[in-house]
């Protein structure tokens, strides 16, 4: 199952497809056809629980590449967005997720984009 979100767009997994075990989370980018400018899109993925992150440790990106216990993995920081396919990737085993975790978000923050 693939889906292809707009700004500010979100998607319930959990309703779905409520059999999904395991989720990646791709970012694709290539330079400004306008200008060739670079600019570089950062993935984060956020464990939450009523509406507040866990802690620091349940905050994933690219300087902190996983969750405690394993269940989310930020694959590592791209900064041009060079080469074909998702140049940033988030993995989310669903059967390591805490119980305690009710909701996953994944911001994506872009730079040097002006």
């Amino acid at each position: 199952m693939g889906v292809t979100l707009a700004k500010g767009g979100n998607v319930s997994l959990s309703k779905q497809a409520p059999n999904l075990t395991r989720v990646l989370i791709g970012l694709g980018w290539d330079a400004r056809s306008t200008t060739g400018a670079d600019f570089d899109l950062d993935a984060s993925a956020l464990l939450c629980r009523d509406g507040r992150v866990l802690g620091d440790q349940y905050f994933v990106f690219y300087n902190n590449l996983k969750s405690p216990e394993g269940s989310v993995e930020h694959t590592g920081d791209n900064l041009t967005g060079e080469g074909e396919g998702d140049d940033e990737s988030i993995i989310v085993d669903l059967t390591k997720v805490p119980a305690q975790v009710d909701k996953i978000v994944f911001p994506v923050s872009i730079h040097e984009a002006d």
